[in-house]
């Protein structure tokens, strides 16, 4: 397994969005030097994977991401996701054992496996950052794992739904949170998931007391986005 397109890829997002975007980037400490570990955002764009792993080779990590399988199968981006690592979930499936057992095989390699829990672009109160409830299965690898999970947030990536904010430089936020445990074999997979919904939102207030964010800088739609003038 080679990271070497996954590093070209993450050179030319932090290029692009050093130039078109006033970025902040921080929490990088947090995220585990070697080891088996997990990383788990909010998801509002499809840039986020791009947003989310930009920065952490300067850690010497890459994110092997669990990617939707119909992603895959479009010409041209999916062997460029596949390239970066990334391996297919079937959504269709209530339990798609398939990912799980390649995400298990990747975690006890020691490599960092990245995930979007929401199931989908999430907004407003469907997202987890304005209170919706996160599936309880979202825990079930980090419980079956047992490895250091960190969470993170992700605010700003879809302002490059529209293209002309490029040239107004809109404010990105990648925020990486302290190391949760493993969950101890007592904690139930509802205390485990509420855990890191918990340490998601409290990274998510910090972001939005330090940097102030104006409303058109929250997070919305793919359509409300292109209906903008």
């Amino acid at each position: 397994m080679s990271d070497l397109s996954y590093r070209f890829g993450a050179f030319c997002t932090r290029v692009f969005t050093t130039v078109f975007a006033r970025k902040h980037v921080s929490g990088l400490e947090h995220i585990p030097r070697e080891g088996g570990c997990l990383i788990m955002a909010n998801h509002i764009s499809h840039f986020d994977p791009n947003v989310l792993g930009m920065s952490t080779p300067l850690r010497g990590r890459c994110i092997d991401y669990m990617a939707d399988l119909p992603l895959l199968k479009i010409p041209v981006v999916g062997p460029i996701l596949k390239s970066w690592n990334a391996f297919p979930i079937d959504r269709t499936k209530l339990i798609d054992r398939a990912s799980i057992r390649i995400a298990l095989e990747r975690l006890n390699a020691g490599r960092v496996v990245g995930i979007f829990p929401e199931r989908g672009l999430r907004y407003g109160e469907k997202s987890i950052l304005g209170g919706a409830e996160l599936a309880v299965g979202s825990a079930a690898l980090w419980q079956m794992a047992k490895v250091p999970l960190v969470p993170a947030v992700i605010l700003g990536s879809d302002q490059f739904y529209q293209w002309r904010n490029l040239f107004r430089r809109p404010l990105l936020v990648v925020r990486y949170g302290p190391i949760l445990a493993a969950p101890a074999e007592d904690e139930t997979r509802e205390a485990a998931r509420d855990r890191l919904v918990a340490a998601i939102r409290k990274l998510y207030a910090e972001v939005v007391s330090e940097l102030n964010p104006q409303p058109h800088e929250f997070p919305q739609c793919p359509q409300e986005r292109f209906a903008q003038r």
